[in-house]
C-alpha cells in the first residue's frame, strides 16, 4: 500500500554536487547531463518568506556572504555568488528560488526529493510556502516530488495540509518508533543514514512495503552492498560513478 515504484537506484545529492556547486541550477543540470533522473535538494525560508534552495542555516560556506538565511531577505540573497567557492568556472552562480528549480525540473523532466529545513521555529509557515510553490509551479503531468525533513513537526504539517503529498521519513539515528510514525504520517519511503543501516533493518522497513533510501554514498562497493541488502536507492554526490557500474539492484 505504501511502496513507491518510480524511484531510480541513484539520486543526485544536492544535485551532482561533486561536479558543480551544491543546490544550484548548475548542479541539477549537471545531474541531467550525467543521465540522472532524480535530484535531492534542501529548502528553507528567507527573512521575507521566500522559499530558497540552500542546505546550511548560514550562507557562509556556499556563498561569498555571511549571516543566517532566516535573517536575510531575498533581494540581498540574490546578489550573492554561490559558485566561486566551488570553482571559479561557476562564478556568478546564484542561490535559486524553489520556483526557479521547479521550472528547470519541469523542462528536463527531472523528479525530486525536497528536504524541508525548519529554521527559527517557522515550520508551519515554511511547509505552507513550500506546498504553495509546488502547487503553483510543478508540472501536473509529472510525478509529485518526494518531501522529507529531519523535523517531525515539519512532516506533520505537510501531512496536515496535504493528504496527497508523497512523504519520506528521514532518520539520522535509528528511532525505535519509526514504523508507528511512518504509519501515522502515511510515509511511502524511509531515508536512512547509511552508517546506521544493517541488512536486518532494511528487511524490516521493506516488510512494511516502503522504499528504503540511504544517504550519502559515494563509493561503488558500499552502494552495491546496500543494494544487495535490498536498499531501493542511494543518494550520491557523484551518482554517475554508481549508476553506470553493473550490477546494480540487489535481491
Amino acid at each position: 500500500m505504501h511502496s513507491i515504484k518510480i524511484i531510480p537506484p541513484v539520486i543526485a545529492h544536492r544535485g551532482a554536487s561533486a561536479y558543480a556547486p551544491e543546490n544550484t541550477l548548475s548542479s541539477f543540470l549537471k545531474a541531467k547531463q550525467l543521465g540522472i533522473n532524480w535530484v535531492e535538494f534542501d529548502v528553507m525560508l528567507s527573512a521575507d518568506d521566500r522559499v530558497i534552495v540552500i542546505h546550511d542555516e548560514t550562507i557562509d560556506r556556499t556563498t561569498n556572504g555571511s549571516g543566517k538565511v532566516s535573517e536575510l531577505t531575498w533581494p540581498f540573497l540574490q546578489t550573492l555568488d554561490a559558485g566561486t567557492w566551488f570553482d571559479p568556472v561557476f562564478s556568478g552562480e546564484k542561490i535559486p528560488l524553489l520556483s526557479d528549480v521547479i521550472k528547470l525540473l519541469n523542462q528536463y523532466q527531472l523528479n525530486a526529493n525536497i528536504e524541508i529545513k525548519d529554521l527559527a521555529d517557522r515550520a508551519e509557515l515554511t511547509v505552507n510556502k513550500v506546498l504553495e510553490v509546488i502547487e503553483d509551479h510543478w508540472d501536473k503531468n509529472m510525478n509529485l516530488p518526494l518531501i522529507s525533513s529531519f523535523s517531525l513537526e515539519v512532516t506533520q504539517y505537510v501531512r496536515k495540509y496535504s493528504k496527497t503529498a508523497k512523504l519520506g521519513f528521514l532518520m539520522r539515528e535509528w528511532l525505535p518508533d519509526w514504523q508507528a510514525l511512518c504509519d501515522q504520517l502515511n510515509c511511502i519511503s524511509v531515508h536512512v543514514n547509511e552508517k546506521i543501516l544493517t541488512e536486518e533493518r532494511v528487511k524490516r522497513i521493506r516488510s512494511t512495503d516502503r522504499a528504503v533510501l540511504s544517504y550519502t554514498i559515494n563509493h561503488r562497493d558500499r552502494a552495491q552492498e546496500l543494494f544487495n541488502w535490498g536498499v531501493d536507492a542511494v543518494f550520491s554526490d557523484c551518482p554517475d560513478k554508481i549508476l553506470f557500474s553493473e550490477p546494480l539492484r540487489g535481491k
